[in-house]
């Protein structure tokens, strides 16, 4: 069984109530993830789904990451110096890969050289059948196995989070945490879990934590921090949107009206609704979709354009930098902790 202390002592930087910001593709930087970690969180950045030789994404993976490192190398909380044995720690970051289109042997020859270059204290694996992972979190422990990396896999199920437990992640992140985490019993090893979706400010981080969470992971608030590459328009539509269970849909058609791979029903990414979900729904072919949301991103129609974004979204009501961000969650959630523990 995981103790609370479990994630704190993997990621020594990291302070509690732990707050991870999401890897979120072509939003989250290493600037972001660093003032993240700087601020007593965990960053992540993104790799994207394209792991082969030439890879954009893999580019953008290996810039992102020099970015974080020589941020971090530049306060007291850099994991770049050496230790008494000479061996450099972890760089205090995480890698988001969405695995819903590659091979293992893939990520071995693209991927794992820019990890090896940069040490990051953790990879985030998503987009897989839970059965699948296994190959993948095998390759990555044993690619990062002389800096001690940590395998996070997200799942949508209680049933999948056992699933990729047997297959040997080491952290477990629940989307719609409900407490049923019986699932940590697996192999013989300590797991930890980390809870995402809807969680936005420090009441949602203390709901996690009593509902068995070792940490909360964020993507909606980092989405309008000065630090993300986030559009204006997506900042002014978080901002701008109100009660997120009536204004937001989940689909997993939204990255095919982009023009991105279609998800399999396994996925489904929530986005403030938008006229394409109006359109598919009403029996528009996914080809003509695709067409008006280009057409839409060219002239700058707000009706047609894709914000991915929480339940939680109306709570996120100001830009802020990251790293008071995480710093003002914190606080809340434990002012929440103390105020109900004086209670009762």
């Amino acid at each position: 069984m995981a103790s609370g202390n479990l994630l704190h002592k993997w990621f020594p930087t990291a302070e509690r109530p732990l707050v991870i910001s999401a890897p979120m593709f072509t939003v989250a930087n290493g600037a972001l993830a660093a003032a993240v970690t700087k601020a007593g969180g965990l960053g992540m950045v993104p790799a994207g789904m394209d792991p082969s030789a030439t890879s954009p994404h893999l580019a953008a993976l290996d810039e992102h990451l020099a970015v974080a490192s020589r941020i971090l190398a530049e306060s007291d909380r850099s994991s770049g110096s050496a230790g008494g044995d000479g061996i450099l720690a972890p760089l205090p970051i995480g890698v988001g890969f969405l695995t819903l289109l590659a091979t293992p042997e893939a990520y071995r020859a693209n991927a794992l050289p820019v990890l090896r270059r940069h040490r990051p204290a953790f990879v985030w694996l998503f987009g897989s059948d839970p059965a699948g992972y296994g190959p993948l979190i095998e390759l990555f422990h044993e690619a990062g196995a002389e800096w001690g990396i940590k395998v996070f896999v997200q799942v949508g199920t209680v049933e999948a989070a056992r699933e990729v437990v047997r297959q040997g992640a080491d952290v477990v992140i629940v989307d719609a945490l409900r407490g049923e985490d019986e699932f940590r019993e697996g192999r013989g090893k300590e797991v930890a879990v980390v809870a995402a979706g809807g969680v936005v400010d420090g009441r949602g981080v203390a709901a996690a934590l009593a509902l068995g969470a070792d940490g909360v992971a964020m993507g909606t608030r980092f989405m309008t921090c000065p630090e993300a590459d986030s559009s204006s328009f997506v900042r002014n539509a978080i901002l701008s949107t109100s009660d997120g269970g009536a204004t937001t849909a989940r689909s997993s058609i939204n990255d095919a009206i982009m023009g991105y791979p279609t998800w399999s029903n396994l996925y489904a990414g929530r986005t403030i609704l938008h006229s394409g979900l109006e359109d598919i729904a009403n029996g528009v072919p996914i080809e003509r979709v695709h067409e008006s949301f280009k057409t839409a991103m060219s002239e700058g129609d707000g009706k047609r354009m894709i914000t991915f974004a929480g339940t939680g979204v109306g709570l996120a009501k100001k830009l802020q930098p990251a790293g008071e961000t995480v710093h003002e969650v914190r606080a809340e959630a434990l002012a929440v902790i103390a105020r109900l523990k004086g209670n009762y």
